[in-house]
């Protein structure tokens, strides 16, 4: 129709061919009329006075890099610090409980709305050929980044100041934590986020420095906060590994994590320069400081210091790995070890490392003339007797079996139950008081010969446990020594935690004779059996032999998956239940 109205008198393929180069030409100039609609939007807002030097593109493609990298630094930090990241946990909540079809749906009437627009406009303004094809050109200013660096400073800054907050109030300080938060897992969670963190920071304080043509001081004073920063969150990061190291003991991995932060350290200083005179030659002095780091590391015997700190270290819950230990031991680590055995140590411990020693000795190999080695040589000197290696092991295991035994005599044992050849606990009440008592839960495995203290307990005199294979338990626990009630705990650590099992509720019948129901009146949980077919199940008192129905009857309760989810059976009767 516009074809039509707007052409001479024709043929009828004439005004259709017309028509199509003009839905053509429409398509292919499609961004001459974004152009246009951009260029009269500008127009309006200048005649307007609305804004005056603020370039749009520049505003939008500053939030845009803002938002990217400092949103990339948050999900860092919040994954680093769990305290930090309940900050934004409402942000993450209504992320969460977004409706994606929704939302995809309204995305796509927005983009359709868009292009029908401007496929309109190009259409008429081609129709009309009232186009105005006149180009302006961006005006290219030299510190046309000089906003988005303000911006993202400022920005990263602010959140760094409130992360820094938290970590010196609650980590360094130890302070504000919950009691339940373990530390070894808090300092675990978060020192390669952070490692990682302080890496964009470094690039970000190369690059706003180096774009900074201006030389505006506030953007060298923002950089200055930005090193202080991160020089707390590489202090951190290797606090946090300390932290980690002291409770699992040392590593490779663990020891160059170490060396890189302090590397990183000790950038910081021509880092500092580089932002006071950017003639300072940053690349040059970071260079030196890697390439002397390298060659410091190649002169360091780390496996001897891995193995020392790991053999030495304080007793925490978490035993010496001897077995990490006998994998990178060698013919450097004799001498620590033999003065290690000469110490007054526990003999669990002395098995342990006469096995290293033995270890060394048979993966020990001749050497040739060009393969010369000094703590081989050593090693060969030494002509030591693998037999009599062997049979002081024999020996050792033989005095902690018989220790065992003597101590199972003195000691008070509440529980002791071997589970299979190479599980056993043992349950010792260390101390008794009114209605009270305080266990110890210990562990031993390698067919007896070692102990391993998992947990102290205080509970009712009443209490009982019981273990199965590959750390499950169950924790029967009144509330009090009348045993009105007991919580039923399960633990599938070797009892390191226990948590409350919350049973569904039944329908009870048995007892009422008019036939009326009744809710939650079963509240005293035995310890569970098990059947042949591993099945678990748990009979359920209204008090022990009283409450509900005179103790006469009971609920019952099965599991089918080691106690992780369970189901009302059935009501019995007490006699049935014997």
């Amino acid at each position: 129709m516009c074809v039509i109205t707007t052409n001479k008198k024709g043929y009828f393929k004439k005004y259709l061919y017309k028509s199509f180069r003009i839905s053509a030409n429409t398509m292919e100039t499609l961004n001459e009329v974004i152009d246009y609609s951009k260029e009269n939007a500008k127009a309006h807002i200048k005649e307007n006075d609305k804004i005056k030097k603020v370039d749009i593109k520049k505003l939008t493609t500053s939030i845009i890099i803002v938002f990217v990298v400092v949103g990339i630094v948050i999900l860092l930090l919040a994954s680093a610090d769990s305290i930090f990241a309940e900050i934004f946990s409402g942000i993450g909540n209504i992320i969460r409980n977004l409706n994606i079809a929704n939302t995809i749906n309204t995305i796509i009437r927005l983009v359709i709305i868009i292009a029908v627009y401007f496929i309109i406009l190009s259409f008429i303004l081609k129709v009309q050929n009232q186009k105005d094809k006149e180009e302006k050109e961006l005006e290219i200013n030299g510190d046309k980044y000089t906003f988005t660096l303000k911006l993202l400073l400022v920005t990263l800054n602010i959140v760094y100041v409130v992360f820094c907050y938290i970590q010196i109030s609650s980590l360094f300080a130890r302070i504000n934590l919950n009691s339940n938060i373990n530390y070894a897992t808090y300092a675990r969670t978060g020192f390669f986020q952070l490692m990682f963190v302080s890496f964009i920071n470094f690039a970000i304080i190369l690059m706003s420095n180096r774009c900074n043509s201006n030389k505006e001081k506030i953007i060298k004073i923002l950089n200055i906060f930005l090193v202080i920063f991160t020089i707390i969150i590489v202090l951190s990061s290797m606090y946090r590994m300390h932290m980690y190291e002291m409770e699992y003991g040392l590593t490779y991995l663990r020891a160059f994590v170490y060396i890189i932060l302090l590397t990183e350290l000790a950038i910081f200083v021509p880092t500092t320069m580089y932002i006071l005179n950017e003639r300072f030659d940053f690349i040059k002095s970071a260079f030196v400081i890697v390439v002397s780091v390298y060659c410091i590391i190649n002169f360091i015997n780390i496996e001897k210091i891995i193995v020392n700190k790991n053999i030495n270290r304080t007793a925490t819950q978490i035993p010496t790995d001897y077995k990490y230990i006998s994998k990178i031991v060698s013919e450097d680590s004799y001498e620590i070890i033999e003065e290690k055995l000469n110490q007054n140590i526990e003999s669990s411990e002395k098995v342990e490392l006469t096995q290293i020693l033995l270890h060394i000795v048979n993966e020990h190999k001749e050497m040739k003339w060009q393969e010369y080695n000094i703590s081989k040589a050593k090693i060969e000197n030494k002509n030591i007797d693998k037999e009599e290696l062997i049979d002081q092991i024999a020996v050792l295991k033989n005095s902690i079996i018989e220790e065992n035994e003597r101590l199972k005599e003195t000691k008070r044992y509440l529980y002791d139950e071997s589970i299979n050849e190479n599980e056993r606990y043992t349950v010792e009440v260390l101390d008794q008081f009114t209605g009270m008592q305080i266990w110890a839960i210990t562990k031993i495995t390698d067919r007896g010969t070692k102990h391993t203290k998992v947990n102290e307990l205080t509970l009712t005199a009443a209490s009982k446990i019981k273990f199965y294979e590959s750390g499950l338990g169950f924790l029967e626990n009144p509330e009090t020594i009348y045993c009105a009630k007991a919580d039923l705990l399960v633990t599938y650590d070797s009892g390191k935690t226990f948590t409350k099992i919350n049973f569904p509720k039944g329908e009870f019948t048995l007892s009422d004779p008019e036939g009326e129901e009744w809710q939650n009146c079963y509240d005293y949980f035995y310890i569970p059996t098990r059947n042949s077919d591993g099945t678990l199940a748990v009979l359920a008192s209204g008090g022990y032999e009283g409450g509900y129905n005179n103790g006469r009857t009971r609920a019952k309760y099965e599991s089918k998956d080691n106690g992780h989810t369970w189901q009302f059976v059935e009501e019995i009767f007490k006699e049935e239940s014997m």
